[in-house]
């Protein structure tokens, strides 16, 4: 293996150590009550390398954010023949429920942490408002300044129903086809999206 190689794999070594540490943590002892240091102590690293890898200490209890964000807007980028925005919308949820189901112990581990935190409870509100952009962004076309209200009423509306889904999914035990639960909550307000009612004067 090159250099680079080798410390991409260590960093991902070091994060991965750091995450496993933050949530054994945040589950024996509560999120409030666990500190930085204690998660780098636990982890083996110092608390200055801990904020190389992470922000806040919130940022650790949702280690994969940022990439799942960033597939999901590769997907809705990517536009097969005779796709529409909304049909854009549906692929990429699906394709995020598979990857949540391939990753059911931990997403369960991470909803039940967040479950009994109001801090992390409140930042998961404010991760969700980014989904909502994107998927207002979507919806309405990507152009400069930003989506209309009612391509962010979608969003919203959207998001409502994937965190719906998820939450059913967690306190079944992640047994069910999340996908199956998403696109049966879609199939609720479809008929309002699909009528392209985020474009107009509001």
């Amino acid at each position: 293996m090159n250099p680079a190689g080798l410390r991409e794999r260590r960093r991902r070594a070091v994060r991965d150590g750091l995450v496993s540490a933050a949530l054994d943590l945040f589950r024996r002892k509560g999120f409030e009550a666990t500190t930085v240091d204690e998660i780098a102590d636990a982890a083996g690293v110092s608390r200055r390398s801990f904020f190389r890898y992470f922000p806040t200490k919130e940022a650790v209890a949702f280690p994969h954010e940022a990439q799942r964000l960033a597939l999901f807007r590769r997907l809705l980028d990517r536009s097969e023949p005779g796709e529409t925005p909304w049909g854009r919308v549906r692929r990429g949820l699906v394709a995020l429920a598979a990857d949540y189901m391939r990753d059911r112990d931990r997403i369960l581990e991470q909803e039940r942490i967040v479950g009994a935190s109001p801090a992390l409870a409140a930042k998961e509100t404010r991760l969700d408002a980014r989904w909502e952009e994107e998927i207002a962004l979507a919806l309405a076309g990507r152009r400069r300044g930003g989506p209309p209200l009612r391509a962010r009423m979608a969003g919203a509306a959207v998001v409502g129903v994937v965190r719906a889904a998820v939450r059913e999914w967690c306190a079944r035990g992640g047994r069910p086809d999340l996908a199956r639960l998403g696109l049966a909550g879609l199939d609720l307000i479809e008929p309002a999206l699909r009528r392209k009612t985020w474009k107009g004067p509001l």
